[in-house]
């Protein structure tokens, strides 16, 4: 079984791209391999661009590595390299242990109500970093629970100040910049979309479209539940971009008004295929409105539920 071996501007890497062991994740866009550097023999992530990702968009390559290497913040996995080898585009990104928010969702030691404050202070670790984000005039776009890192070095993993990465800025974009969903950054995931991306108004996602999904992950989190099941697609588009967020059994009055803020949709009092696209457009932008404004706004009112 041989290694490829990469060598970028920084140190050199290998991995193994045969061996099912070292493969993390893939789909259309990315590989992910662990790899490691070929001095220190540190474990380092090997994301290798597949051309779907970029379609053949040199301006869309260029964004997306030029936004990586700006977002410097430790709520962001470090990215240590680039390395272009023809049509092949490798993302070097440091190794985070721990464990995905995903993880401890499903995880039933963490069911307890004693621990909706951990999932909070997570939620509120991951909107500091939006914060640092949306300052760049960037937003993440594609924010869920499996990109959502809690680190637990050696068993360090502390649950009354948990340290949190984001590990994928794979769709990241400019604000409420006019190009298509695919000019710029993969697709979103349908689950944790704003109305503004289902709709397909580009224009209009931005940060309100971040802390939008982020209220959805923090339903999730508390719920143990996503708020509207993976089934039908066509169903999920609807339900998605116009259902009001019910109350769960799990939420007080005071995280449910939280959650409902942060997802706050479009008003429709009749089907969305009966609006012209200005008319739709302008729904939306009244429930942007209604959203926090900021992501430091949506953590004052979560912090206030932390005793």
């Amino acid at each position: 079984m041989q290694p490829v071996l990469l060598k970028g501007s920084n140190a050199s890497y290998f991995f193994f791209p045969e061996e099912e062991s070292t493969i993390l994740s893939g789909n259309k866009f990315s590989t992910v391999y662990v790899a490691a550097e070929v001095t220190t023999k540190q474990k380092v992530i090997c994301k290798h661009l597949l051309p779907a990702f970029f379609n053949n968009q040199a301006t869309r390559l260029k964004f997306f590595i030029e936004a990586s290497a700006k977002l410097q913040h430790d709520g962001i996995a470090k990215t240590l390299d680039f390395i272009v080898e023809g049509t092949n585009v490798f993302i070097i990104q440091e190794f985070v242990f721990g464990y995905t928010l995903k993880e401890l969702i499903n995880n039933r030691e963490y069911l307890d109500y004693r621990y909706n404050y951990f999932f909070y202070k997570i939620i509120n670790s991951v909107l500091d970093t939006l914060t640092y984000i949306h300052s760049h005039n960037l937003c993440h776009s594609d924010l869920k629970p499996s990109n959502i890192m809690i680190v637990d070095e050696d068993g360090s993993m502390d649950v009354h100040n948990p340290e949190v990465k984001i590990i994928d800025l794979g769709s990241i974009k400019p604000s409420f910049q006019p190009e298509t969903l695919d000019s710029v950054g993969k697709p979103y995931n349908i689950i944790y979309a704003s109305p503004e991306q289902i709709f397909g108004f580009p224009e209009l996602i931005g940060e309100h479209s971040d802390i939008f999904t982020l209220g959805l992950v923090l339903y999730e989190a508390i719920a143990k539940e996503p708020a509207l099941k993976p089934a039908n697609p066509v169903f999920i588009k609807r339900m998605q971009s116009v259902a009001k967020i019910e109350k769960h059994y799990r939420f007080d009055d005071e995280l449910y008004y939280v959650i409902s803020r942060a997802t706050a949709k479009p008003e429709m009092e009749k089907s969305s295929k009966e609006y012209s696209d200005d008319e739709l457009k302008m729904l939306i932008i009244k429930a942007l409105g209604k959203r926090y404004q900021s992501a430091a706004d949506f953590k004052a009112d979560l912090s206030e539920l932390i005793i």
